[in-house]
């Protein structure tokens, strides 16, 4: 691609494209919404995960054809302005640069609350007590606006797509703990398994749709693929790929982990539920500490870090591609779409997502609204994404898609609805989360009326 045009190079192969999904996908959401997801449905929070991705499955599957019919940055955005009307795509752009932003700002504050209680229990092991000045919020804080910024300059710096480091290390990690996991299972008696997945159901069916409608994020990642997709090489075969390979890689992680985790991370005489409910944020270090040892406590500490690491970054990509995308079709300002000539990298859309990550964070203390409301915008968006593939189709979009959504349409309308209905859901179950993502939707009615209406 010329490097003079303006436009960004097609410099992402196959695993740069799966480290950008399996780095959102893989780690955060589970180490952060596992003990939620274990107090509403018991042991079945296995299958509210399994579901899921079921439903993250069939999501995939409309993302893959319209990315390949569409391979251009800006994910669901694109899709609508293709298919759709240039004001319906603001709306859909605007909610899905909100999803992103969001979930950075919790990955964000999870990295920042995972690192500050390492360095605590660092300090107490050291000093034998913890100054006041690492009590409360603050130090959280401070540590997750320190790596959002740390990703910021990163990327523009220079855009890779995903195959960092961390990604890389929390796999290995999580891998370490399902071992740990499967060898302490080996030594314990045969009933045990049977007796510490008793009830397995102990709320019903209501406990497990809660677990699904809480948990949703932990399976969002592979749609990122979509978003950077004017970067990937030969799209119509690596995106599909890509979103196929990270998903079902977070799915043979999560299970396996989530079993370990619901038997011999158990106490005798307890059950995971009841560990959950009495402290649903840190049951996974508990959990793992109970089978591994202070060595697990301190591999779950380190799996959280990465974990949250790799998802800040490529969420925060992400929402700089969509935010340049929207800036080129000029549904917000033109300086958001500027490629930097040096560096080849969208500066001032890169800065425009970390502002808004930074204003959100001073803005919200509850790190469970924050996870509800991108779980329900992600929902919402996943169902316009089903529903654009649908029309897409009808009309014939631009030729025939090099990768075609199987039984169609059956896979997109069973996409949409399930979306659709795990979003209400979760709306009726979190109206916290509904209120802050009508806040965003009036801020997006202020824009349109002062940018996109002139125009």
């Amino acid at each position: 691609m010329n490097r003079q045009d303006g436009k960004l190079e097609r410099s992402i192969g196959l695993l740069s494209a799966t480290g950008v999904g399996v780095g959102a996908i893989v780690g955060g959401g589970i180490l952060a919404l596992a003990g939620v997801a274990f107090a509403a449905a018991g042991p079945a929070a296995i299958v509210a995960f399994a579901l899921n991705g079921l439903v993250a499955l069939l999501t995939a599957l409309s993302f893959a054809e319209m990315s390949s019919a569409f391979p251009e940055s800006g994910g669901t955005y694109t899709f609508a302005k293709k298919v759709l009307s240039v004001q319906a795509a603001f709306v859909v752009g605007w909610v899905v640069w909100f999803a992103s932003i969001a979930a950075a700002v919790l990955y964000a504050i999870g990295f920042g609350s995972y690192a500050a209680a390492g360095l605590g229990k660092i300090w107490q092991m050291t000093s034998g007590t913890v100054p006041d000045w690492m009590k409360g919020g603050r130090p959280a804080l401070g540590l997750a606006v320190a790596a959002t910024a740390f990703y910021t300059l990163s990327l523009m710096r220079k855009a890779t797509g995903g195959g960092q480091w961390a990604t890389v290390g929390k796999l290995v990690t999580f891998a370490l703990i399902i071992g740990g996991g499967a060898w302490a299972l080996a030594h314990e008696p045969p009933g045990l398994v049977r007796g510490r997945m008793s009830p397995f159901f102990p709320l019903g069916s209501l406990g497990l749709f809660q677990a699904m409608g809480y948990t949703f994020i932990a399976l969002q990642g592979f749609d990122l693929i979509a978003a950077v997709a004017g970067e990937v090489r030969d799209p119509g075969r690596t995106i599909p790929r890509a979103m196929l390979l990270s998903l079902l890689t977070a799915l043979a992680v999560y299970l396996p982990f989530l079993f370990v985790i619901a038997t011999v991370g158990v106490e005798p005489g307890r059950s995971i539920a009841g560990m959950s409910v009495e402290s649903p944020d840190t049951v996974v270090a508990g959990a793992v500490e109970n089978f591994m040892g202070p060595v697990g406590f301190w591999l779950v500490i380190v799996a959280a870090i990465l974990s949250m690491l790799s998802a800040l970054y490529a969420n925060l990509f992400a929402a700089s591609r969509i935010a340049r995308a929207m800036a080129n079709d000029r549904t917000l300002p033109n300086r958001l779409g500027k490629v930097h000539e040096g560096r080849r990298t969208p500066t001032m859309a890169i800065l425009a997502s970390f502002g808004a990550v930074v204003l959100v964070l001073f803005l919200i203390t509850d790190v469970a609204a924050a996870g509800a409301a991108a779980s329900l915008v992600f929902l919402v968006s996943f169902a316009l994404a089903n529903g654009t593939a649908i029309l897409a189709r009808r009309r014939g979009g631009e030729g025939l898609a090099p990768f075609r959504t199987p039984w169609f349409p059956l896979v997109p309308v069973a996409g949409a609805l399930t979306c659709l209905g795990l979003a209400i859901f979760q709306g009726i179950m979190v109206p916290g989360a509904g209120v802050l993502v009508s806040l965003w939707l009036a801020l997006g009615g202020i824009a349109y009326v002062g940018l996109l209406a002139r125009r």
